[in-house]
């Protein structure tokens, strides 16, 4: 396929085919929140339990779409978690979600308050009045303030990991963005201090997992996962584009070892390890994000795949689907077909990628 080829391809994919189909059959009428996923045959998952961070995902892709037809369901989405979304008894952030959407679990987890801060920044830039409730959201990311970083949740549970820290990452250099807060350029290097000093190894590998001094747990208890990798590397990518400043990590090193983590195919597996056996949608989405980073800072290595190479392995192997606008969401190593469904969650990786890509690499 030519490279010209994959512009109209994406566009007319995310804006003819995903968008309405999302913003359609993916909502639930009776609530107007959204469903956690959508079978193969691009009908709800009914019986599947729900996570509020999914509502706060897509929200945040409705708002980013460009087309102002979305962006009134992307403040309902919002809207909702903020009025609904928090136990009234411990004034915790909800994570599980009933069918009729009551609150099942309120672990107040960083996680999903990094989520709704993604969402609050997309808001704000489209022109939404989200003054109060992002106030709000920052006093609750203020509970779980650690020394250093963040706690995991209101039970301050172990081990700490550095995904929901990487999402702070995002999420603060959008709300910078949008706003230009000097206090959110503060928290996104915090979080960028952790990534240098304690996520990152010499050889390029993440770590996952680490003890409350922000030690990482031994080799039995670890995990190094690719998608990740290939997501610091973007995401460091927009915070230098965002700011202006220079994050001080050697992205070829980063980036050659997201790159030796492919398998045969080009595969990014889940798992930095020789069992993994699953190749998900969203680590491609990542590398493809990756790959168009490094193409466009000139520093693309020998040997490494062009975007359209990710992008005409990711069409093969997730997105020639029946349902048009849907995609597969895991593979065997083997290439065999896994998911029974396309999880909600899984848009917006895709959105951000495919956008960035037909940006050229230019932050948007």
């Amino acid at each position: 396929m030519k490279v010209t080829d994959f512009q109209p391809r994406l566009q007319n994919w995310l804006q003819n085919h995903a968008l309405p189909l999302w913003t359609g059959v993916g909502v639930d009428q009776a609530t107007g929140t959204v469903w956690e996923a959508l079978d193969h045959n691009g009908l709800p998952c009914l019986d599947m339990p729900r996570r509020l961070r999914v509502q706060a995902r897509q929200a945040y892709s409705f708002a980013i779409s460009r087309d102002p037809a979305h962006h009134g369901l992307a403040l309902n989405l919002f809207r909702f978690a903020m009025n609904f979304g928090f136990d009234e008894t411990s004034g915790n952030l909800a994570a599980g979600l009933a069918p009729d959407m009551s609150i099942l679990t309120a672990p107040h987890d960083l996680y999903d308050l990094a989520f709704m801060l993604l969402a609050a920044s997309a808001l704000i830039d489209i022109g939404a009045d989200v003054a109060a409730d992002l106030a709000r959201l920052e006093g609750e990311v203020a509970k779980l303030k650690a020394p250093r970083g963040w706690y995991e949740n209101a039970a301050r549970d172990l081990p700490r990991r550095q995904n929901p820290h990487m999402h702070m990452f995002e999420t603060a250099t959008a709300l910078f963005a949008a706003t230009g807060e000097r206090r959110f350029r503060d928290m996104a290097e915090e979080c960028l201090g952790l990534f240098r000093d304690a996520f990152l190894t010499q050889n390029g590998r993440v770590l996952e997992y680490f003890a409350e001094d922000w030690s990482p747990l031994g080799a039995d208890e670890q995990a190094v996962e690719p998608g990740h990798m290939a997501e610091w590397v973007y995401l460091i990518d927009r915070y230098e584009q965002v700011t202006g400043r220079r994050a001080d990590v050697t992205m070829a090193t980063l980036y050659g070892a997201v790159l030796a983590r492919r398998d045969a195919t080009g595969l990014l597996p889940d798992r930095a390890d020789p069992a993994s056996e699953t190749r998900r949608m969203w680590p491609q989405t990542e590398l493809l994000k990756a790959a168009v980073a490094m193409a466009r800072r000139g520093e693309t290595p020998v040997g490494a795949p062009s975007p359209e190479a990710v992008l005409a392995l990711m069409w093969d192997q997730y997105l020639d689907t029946p349902v048009a606008g849907g995609w597969y969401d895991k593979r065997s190593a083997a290439g065999e077909l896994l998911s029974e469904n396309m999880p909600a969650s899984t848009f917006y990786h895709i959105l951000v990628a495919f956008r960035f890509y037909l940006s050229g690499g230019a932050s948007t």
